[in-house]
């Protein structure tokens, strides 16, 4: 009988450099325990998420700030008495200037207990930004992705 539990091995830490194992960790997983990017399948979908996201951030001092958020669905959760609207800031990306460095600022100024981002495009190195800055400015940050199905297509 094999007892899996005590399994022999032969452990070489000769070629291993420690210093920078602990920094690339340390570097890697701060910034990802204040940003997400979730998926979203459709409108009933997007309601779930939105009414999680204001449950589980809603703070008496902060508000919640949502940037080109899908206007129905929170409606529809605002009447049904399932979301609270008065501490949700709603942006409309094409009404106001909703850059790369607003997002940044607003983020590191810590005023909001989350920020959700709808559909937002960015790349690898401004997403990694975007993190750091929420990490640093103590916001979540999220990232509601809607997910097509020709995107579904090609993931397979």
């Amino acid at each position: 009988m094999i007892n899996a539990n005590k399994v022999n091995l032969i452990i070489n830490n000769n070629n291993l450099t420690v210093n920078s194992i602990i920094k690339s960790t340390q570097q890697d997983c701060l910034p990802t325990s204040w940003f997400n990017i979730i998926r979203v399948k459709d409108s009933g979908d997007l309601s779930d998420k939105y009414q999680d996201i204001c449950q589980n951030h809603y703070s008496d001092n902060k508000w919640i700030l949502m940037i080109n958020p899908e206007h129905n669905s929170l409606d529809q959760l605002s009447i049904m008495g399932k979301i609270s609207p008065e501490k949700i800031l709603k942006v409309n990306a094409n009404k106001v200037n909703v850059s790369l460095d607003h997002i940044k600022n607003t983020l590191l100024k810590g005023t909001c207990s989350a920020m959700i981002l709808s559909n937002a495009h960015y790349n690898e190195a401004e997403l990694k930004e975007i993190s750091r800055c929420a990490a640093q400015g103590k916001t979540q940050c999220i990232f509601l992705q809607t997910t097509t199905t020709q995107t579904l297509k090609k993931l397979h």
